[in-house]
């Protein structure tokens, strides 16, 4: 069971908390980070900004329409000859984002079955040296080809010309699985509402209350709750805890699960959609890791949604962990109904609080929903940015085993989940982030097996997230008699990690 509590605190705040079981949310101390499901109070709060979504289709548009290769706000190109495809958005597609580089996230479904398939880490060989023999790479699909730039100018790639100069905006690429069927998949792009660079949270930093000022206005037209020492009535969107335009995001699902070969699934225990949000992340034989496993293996997992369960296909021989979140939030339309906010009912003999958009139907949609009494809300642990040092190109027979750096979290009574980008610097497109990749060589000979440049992870043991890096290694290589071995090194490299510590009360 929780509790809901509206009003002033014992320290004279104006705050919406939901805590656990019987803690009383008027005095239970806001550090206490586990007690709660929601605290408006915390200042460094965890939000969706945008979510957008694109097939594969033949041909090419610049959006909204009337645009062109100045003026759009998206644009997609994709060639039937040969199946590449390419879209690019600008950071006017999205009107409620407060940063130039977000945290971003891509998400690749297949429309056919609903599958979404961008957990795949597969082994891709290089091409023959002279005497037929090739070096494998263990890599994500899609991860090296989502870039979100500061100011990309025009560059001379053939396949970007119909983009343009993105200035501040992301491109991606199309993979492997769109020149096998152009229009059974889409990629969906997720923006959070927090940095992606060393710039800090807009409204981070905890403020005192001041008298005088109105925190909270739930009414039949409002829903709106302002962080402490902001007056709800002219708050700014990142000085709001909450209001009908962002809202805190929240999980109706997380767990650490062991994922046999095959199919398998977990019930959720709440109805869902075909098109819901969820973070999922494979490690194996090590400690828990993300994005993936740091082995040199593949790693290939479906997943879905239906009736009351995500659904996974490990199409691995062997089991794996698997760490996942999913997200209440998906695409769903709105509902339109009566303006009641408060929306009180019994589920499975549990008494359950909502507050909802004003202006939501009966039947309130998950993005109608900006609180539930059952579902926590994802807080902040640790936040911060690390700049990564420069280091000479080495070769793998060096054993450049990498640049660390630690975090120290409190875990107690949470569910840690790491995201992280990783900031680059290229010479002639200038800074950049991605979002976390797990890159990994093997000689072919077997040995050695080691991380590309651009390669990193993170692994969580106890209260310490650890935070490894592989500047200098190069991200491909090739044998021959003539020449010996020839590398090639990441244009791009790493120069930082913006890394968030997530965690859900349990």
């Amino acid at each position: 069971m929780t509790k809901m509590f509206i009003g002033t605190d014992s320290t004279g705040a104006g705050c919406v908390k939901i805590t656990k079981g019987n803690i009383n949310p008027y005095n239970e101390p806001d550090a206490n980070t586990s007690s709660f499901y929601y605290n408006s109070k915390v200042a460094a709060d965890v939000k969706l900004a945008a979510t957008d979504s694109q097939p594969f289709v033949n041909g090419r548009a610049y959006l909204p329409s009337g645009t062109n290769i100045n003026s759009y706000k998206k644009a997609y190109d994709k060639n039937s000859l040969n199946g590449a495809f390419l879209i690019a958005m600008r950071n006017t597609n999205f009107p409620d984002l407060p940063y130039s580089l977000p945290l971003f996230d891509i998400k690749t479904r297949r429309l056919s079955n609903d599958r979404y398939i961008e957990i795949s880490r597969v082994r891709r060989d290089g091409s023959d040296d002279n005497r037929g023999q090739r070096t494998s790479y263990f890599e994500t699909f899609d991860r090296g080809t989502s870039m979100w730039f500061e100011n990309r100018p025009q560059t001379n790639a053939a396949a970007e010309q119909w983009v343009g100069a993105v200035g501040n905006g992301i491109l991606y690429y199309g993979d492997r699985y769109a020149s096998t069927d152009a229009n059974q998949f889409e990629k969906g792009l997720i923006v959070w509402r927090l940095p992606g660079d060393n710039t800090p949270i807009l409204d981070g930093t905890p403020k005192a209350p001041v008298a005088g000022q109105r925190s909270v206005e739930i009414t039949k037209d409002f829903c709106r709750v302002a962080k402490p020492g902001y007056d709800v009535r002219t708050a700014t969107p990142t000085q709001l805890a909450f209001d009908s335009a962002g809202r805190p995001l929240s999980a109706i699902g997380a767990d650490d699960i062991n994922l046999p070969a095959g199919v398998s699934s977990y019930n959720l225990g709440f109805p869902v959609t075909a098109n819901m949000l969820a973070d999922v992340f494979l490690y194996s034989g090590e400690a828990l890791t993300f994005p993936m496993s740091r082995r040199g293996t593949s790693l290939e997992c479906e997943y879905w949604f239906s009736g009351s369960s995500i659904f996974f296909n490990n199409t691995q021989s062997s089991a794996v962990r698997c760490r996942f979140i999913v997200f209440a939030n998906d695409r769903s339309p709105l509902t339109t109904g009566t303006n009641k906010v408060f929306r009180q009912f019994n589920a499975g003999g549990q008494n359950v609080m909502q507050l909802l958009r004003p202006g939501a139907g009966a039947n309130p949609a998950f993005r109608d929903i900006m609180l539930d009494s059952r579902w926590p809300c994802i807080q902040i642990l640790a936040e911060g940015y690390r700049t990564i040092a420069s280091r000479s190109n080495v070769e793998p027979s060096n054993q450049n085993t990498g640049q660390s750096f630690e975090v120290n979290i409190n875990a107690d009574g949470v569910f840690p989940v790491v995201k992280y980008m990783t900031v680059h610097q290229h010479p002639t497109v200038g800074k950049l982030v991605k979002f976390a990749q797990t890159l990994i060589t093997q000689n072919y000979r077997g040995s050695p097996t080691y991380h590309q440049g651009n390669s990193s992870y993170c692994e969580i043991e106890g209260n310490v997230a650890r935070f490894w890096t592989f500047r200098g290694n190069p991200q491909s290589e090739q044998y021959t008699d003539s020449r010996g071995w020839e590398y090639e090194y990441p244009v791009d490299p790493i120069i930082g990690i913006r890394y968030y510590i997530l965690g859900i009360p349990q």
